[in-house]
């Protein structure tokens, strides 16, 4: 309106900006490089437009990998950012921005055009809110187990009808993943005056793990006898069921379940996230990650999880496993936000199971 009014009064770069402006719509942005103090590459993650925004101040606190919400105006080969949303957001929500641009583009181009992307103003400014309130309320994360299930810690009491012996003589198989002999698992048990078995302790575990495939073992358990009663502790619905059947089968009228109590994780989390922590504990466990032998367990965990991660179909690349992600365009733009948001992670909360992504981009092929 203030063009079609005055723009008679101003200059050609002054009708230029306001034309850019006005046809520039705000949208999401990835950070692609920083040069300190100069400028910003940037990437529209909708449109697929790659451009040089001249920048000072953000350049101070924007790390490549980031996104903003942000519009860029150009004028001739100039382009500057003209209002952008103070949150930088973090890079796991660029796979939050790809779902829906292949949402929109279905059955087209898996771009959108900018025409596009201008009639999508209000839907792409609620999208923004809703980042805002979901990174600065965080809600608490849906935890799952080793074989993907929701995480519900699970107890099931029973009262034996039979000796100890004999309950731990048919449930002992149920522990054979882990050891060679049921001997073995009897090394801490307990043994009463006449040297009868009276409590014993083992997991309940299968060999290998479908979601990580560098695992030997998974304990999915643990079984406690002690006289007549029977406590068994799973982490999931699905687990509880499947040993319940275990049981049934094996101790049949000698087992009587008495009490099934089930905690979801998250209930428990939300109870204990307004209790102090202990400063103590925490120095103790810091103490204890700085040993050489549990640095090297961790980096020995990270380095076989980071090698089945290779080979493991994953929700945020369309189900597909990252070598065969890395054999299509779309991929690999869905790698580098995972690449960018484990780099994002590692940085601000380090640790041995960090991945190597300089060695995990030579092993997929990636520039």
């Amino acid at each position: 309106m203030y063009l079609r009014r005055h723009g008679d009064r101003l200059s050609a770069i002054e009708r230029a900006f306001l034309t850019s402006a006005f046809t520039s719509p705000l949208t999401f942005y990835a950070v692609v490089n920083v040069v300190p103090g100069r400028e910003l590459g940037l990437h529209d993650v909708l449109t697929g437009r790659d451009v040089v925004v001249r920048e000072r101040n953000a350049t101070e606190t924007v790390r490549p990998g980031a996104v903003l919400y942000t519009r860029v105006v150009t004028v001739d080969d100039t382009s500057v950012m003209s209002g952008c949303a103070p949150l930088v957001i973090p890079p796991e929500w660029h796979l939050t921005l790809l779902d829906l641009r292949e949402r929109l583009a279905k059955g087209r181009r898996r771009l959108l055009v900018p025409e596009a992307v201008r009639a999508l103003a209000l839907e792409l400014r609620d999208l923004y809110f809703h980042i805002e309130d979901e990174v600065w309320n965080p809600p608490l994360p849906e935890l799952r187990n080793t074989d993907g299930d929701k995480l519900v810690l699970t107890t099931l009491t029973y009262r034996l009808l039979c000796s100890p012996s004999s309950a731990f003589d048919r449930l002992s198989a149920l522990a054979r993943a882990s050891v060679d002999d049921a001997a073995q698992l009897l090394d801490d048990a307990t043994m009463n005056s006449a040297g009868e078995l009276q409590a014993v302790t083992f997991s309940w575990t299968k060999t290998g793990n479908r979601m990580h495939q560098g695992w030997e073992i998974t304990a999915l358990g643990t079984i406690e006898i002690d006289g007549d009663r029977m406590v068994v502790s799973v982490n999931s619905r699905r687990r509880a069921t499947r040993i319940e059947r275990e049981i049934a089968k094996r101790l049949g009228a000698d087992a009587v379940l008495e009490r099934k109590a089930a905690d979801p994780v998250e209930e428990l989390l939300a109870e204990r996230q307004g209790q102090p922590r202990d400063p103590l504990a925490d120095v103790e466990q810091e103490k204890l990650q700085q040993l050489p032998e549990v640095q090297e367990y961790m980096r020995q965990m990270g380095e076989d999880h980071w090698n089945g991660w290779l080979d493991t179909p994953l929700p945020a690349l369309g189900n597909r496993t990252p070598r065969q992600a890395a054999r299509t365009p779309d991929g690999r733009e869905r790698l580098e936000a995972l690449f960018a948001h484990f780099a994002w992670t590692g940085e601000r909360a380090p640790n041995a199971m960090s991945p190597d992504l300089q060695e995990l981009r030579a092993r997929l092929g990636l520039q």
